[in-house]
């Protein structure tokens, strides 16, 4: 499936920061702290992160980050970051 249709094509740019952040097995407070965000403001863009891309856990978001990450290194697809 191409990246483009990739449900982390529908995050923002801080959407898709704090993906993967989750990724790199960062928790919340800890993604706060990195972004200068309240814990709350983390969980908030991850409630939209959940439903924009399906996922309904941290561990899935972290594996569906990884796939798309490992994808881009294996096409030459730029990082949408």
């Amino acid at each position: 499936r191409p990246a483009a249709e990739s449900p982390l094509a529908a995050l923002s740019a801080r959407e898709r920061e704090i993906a993967s952040l989750v990724a790199a097995g960062l928790t919340t407070p800890a993604i706060a702290a990195r972004l200068f965000l309240s814990p709350r403001t983390v969980e908030s863009h991850l409630g939209r992160i959940y439903r924009k891309t399906g996922v309904t856990s941290r561990a899935a978001l972290a594996v569906l980050q990884t796939r798309s990450e490992l994808r881009d290194t294996t096409t030459g697809a730029p990082d949408p970051a």
